[in-house]
């Protein structure tokens, strides 16, 4: 299994292709849309491994979705007691860190990254009203660095 430096590395050379067409075939000329989508793509080409009990990523995605799911319960349900939230956190936390998963089992699948980008590009479309062929692209780029992962996996 390679580490997730080498799943960054790998994609990151796929990257400068993808860019190095966008911008020839003037597809897509927004700077900090493409440091975006440069940022998706590379956060997405390590996500497959949260499954592993010992990966490093796992910890920062358990740290990223508690606090996000902290963040969501604070403005929508007004909770100003320092207690809760703490103690919310810390479950989530560890919820998310020590749930039981199989590595290279769900999130190693080609249904799994088609559902995950999809979701995240909606999300994305949502916030930043993309046009179609915007939607396309940022779709494109983060399932690229997902298929990524599952190609240099498959290969070791």
């Amino acid at each position: 299994m390679p580490h997730w430096k080498v799943h960054l590395l790998f994609n990151f050379f796929i990257i400068i292709v993808w860019i190095f067409l966008l911008f020839n075939l003037k597809l897509f000329g927004n700077p900090i849309l493409m440091v975006l989508l440069i940022f998706l793509s590379s956060l997405f080409s390590i996500l497959p491994d949260i499954d592993s009990p010992k990966s490093e990523i796992r910890d920062f995605f358990a740290v990223i979705i508690a606090s996000f799911i902290i963040v969501y319960f604070i403005l929508n349900f007004f909770l100003n007691s320092v207690l809760y939230v703490s103690v919310g956190f810390i479950f989530l936390y560890l919820f998310f860190r020590f749930f039981p998963t199989k590595h290279r089992g769900l999130t190693h699948s080609i249904w799994f990254s088609i559902f995950m980008t999809l979701i995240l590009t909606i999300v994305l479309s949502q916030i930043f009203s993309f046009s179609f062929r915007e939607f396309f692209i940022y779709f494109f780029f983060i399932l690229s660095g997902y298929l990524s992962h599952l190609f240099l996996d498959l290969l070791f």
